[in-house]
């Protein structure tokens, strides 16, 4: 990692300093599945932030190499009123970058699927007051943002003997704006109907796809960058934001063939590529 595609400095700074509009939102890609979001009101939420190595650290000659610095050191996330996490793959829960924040902000809470949190809760019991069940269907408040976990099936849907869902996203909502996460996820006809209804302004989808030989080497498959188009467009959301493309060559499709899907099949359909550390304002 020989590269900085930002200063981190200037970057954690912009996220306090970064004022909002009423009517807007500010989002930040941390790279991977990881965003930071920002309202009006300065309440600021992260989801699967991977801030750390932890993954290339703890398991030598693996395939799974960031291709880029983390842009933040985990400590910036302290200014966060919660952190959302989508499942318990170390690219989306990384305890690389969740531990050492933890130490410094020991009362932010992080909000981990029912049944991975649970187990969680015992298994590190200095951090169980800080460990919330999500669970689909329970709304989430902080700060202003109202957040409703929606079940994701990756690659089907997993619940625990409870009926708890292993895979979330997150539909989240401020001032009559609203932001879909769909943590990661194939597309299923009840995923497509549910966020039919509830029609984010912005749809936050994975692009990388899948294919037999990832599927030979464990690796599990998402919706490709056709899918994230074609829902996009069949739930009528304003604006597309793929992600989950850019970080591991591995487990990757060429996002420069979304663009070209998109322009193709559905001209002015509005999307961005959010580069690593780039902050975007999003207004209605």
């Amino acid at each position: 990692m020989a590269f900085i595609l930002r200063d981190p400095v200037c970057l954690a700074k912009e996220l306090v300093n970064t004022c909002v509009a009423a009517n807007a939102l500010a989002i930040w890609s941390l790279g991977q599945a990881g965003i930071i979001i920002k309202n009006h009101a300065g309440d600021l939420l992260a989801i699967d932030p991977y801030l750390s190595d932890a993954i290339e650290r703890h398991n030598p000659g693996t395939e799974f190499v960031r291709r880029f610095p983390p842009v933040l050191p985990p400590e910036a996330l302290a200014v966060c009123n919660a952190i959302l996490i989508t499942h318990y793959h170390d690219d989306h829960m990384d305890w690389g970058t969740l531990e050492p924040l933890a130490l410094c902000s020991p009362e932010l809470p992080y909000w981990i699927p029912a049944p991975d949190g649970r187990a969680l809760q015992r298994e590190k019991p200095a951090m169980a007051s800080q460990i919330h069940l999500a669970k689909t269907g329970q709304l989430i408040e902080a700060g202003e943002f109202q957040i409703l976990p929606v079940a994701a099936a990756h690659s089907d849907y997993e619940c625990d003997e409870e009926g708890n869902d292993r895979y979330l996203g997150y539909h989240i909502t401020c001032n009559n704006l609203s932001l879909w996460h769909s943590g990661d996820t194939l597309v299923t006809p009840a995923l497509q109907a549910q966020m039919h209804s509830l029609k984010p302004d912005i749809a936050l989808l994975p692009i990388n796809g899948g294919d037999a030989a990832r599927k030979a080497r464990g690796i599990m498959p998402n919706m490709s960058f056709r899918d994230a188009a074609d829902l996009h467009h069949a739930i009528g959301s304003d604006l597309l934001l793929p992600c989950h493309y850019d970080l591991f060559s591995c487990n990757s499709d060429n996002p420069a063939w979304f663009v070209d899907d998109m322009l193709t099949r559905y001209p002015g359909k509005k999307f961005h590529l959010l580069m690593p550390g780039e902050r975007f304002i999003y207004q209605a």
